[in-house]
């Protein structure tokens, strides 16, 4: 019967437009969540990696400035002023990098660092009263470079982790246009549903029956 043809397709086109409301819904969803990811993403790649990139190359920075100072005329002095700024300004420094997210890699270099850097200032404090042992000054040296080498390593890590979620944001974005790419063909496909019932329900419309009485 054409009724019962008609609630069918009535209830078609509500399951449509039912279908419709439901991935508007779920890609605004999935939308929101993408975004956040992104921000979360950057926010690291500042805060946790180009941050501390450049608390590194400050950290490097003092470290030469106290291999400079075991060399200069001035060294057999090793002024206890100059030591106790730089120590200062790099404790500031550690405190900032201590605030950042750490990969596990990344915990055992920094913490070798610290290690490293408190022998560092107990053999400076040494070579203030002995400034004339050369194996204590060649002591402090090597203890320098090791600490070059641990920053150098520390950098590295800041360069492959932002690799990482540069690549990760990346991934993000793709994802995020594939599934935009899928909402507009079901959004098409629907919409052609949609059409092809109307042009159905026109063709059940009863033609206009024609007036024989007339002459």
């Amino acid at each position: 019967m054409k009724w019962t043809y008609s609630i069918e397709q009535k209830i078609k086109a509500a399951l449509s437009l039912g279908i419709v409301f439901v991935l508007v819904m779920a890609t605004n969803l999935i939308d929101r969540n993408h975004f956040s990811e992104l921000q979360e993403s950057f926010s690291s790649v500042y805060k946790d990696r180009l941050l501390v990139e450049n608390y590194i190359f400050k950290l490097s920075g003092f470290i030469h400035q106290k291999h400079m100072l075991l060399h200069t005329s001035a060294a057999n002095k090793m002024s206890s002023k100059d030591q106790q700024k730089i120590n200062q300004a790099i404790d500031t420094l550690l405190i900032d990098y201590e605030k950042t997210k750490y990969t596990a890699k990344e915990t055992r270099l920094f913490d070798e660092f610290k290690t490293e850097l408190l022998d560092v200032r107990e053999l400076e404090e040494r070579f203030q009263t002995d400034s004339t042992s050369t194996e204590l000054r060649s002591e402090i040296e090597k203890k320098h470079l090791q600490l070059i080498a641990l920053l150098e390593g520390l950098s590295n890590i800041q360069m492959e982790e932002g690799g990482k979620l540069i690549n990760q944001s990346i991934g993000v974005i793709n994802t995020s246009h594939s599934i935009s790419r899928i909402e507009i063909i079901i959004l098409i496909c629907i919409g052609l549903f949609a059409q092809a019932l109307v042009l159905a329900s026109k063709s059940l419309k009863p033609k206009k029956p024609q007036n024989f009485n007339l002459n």
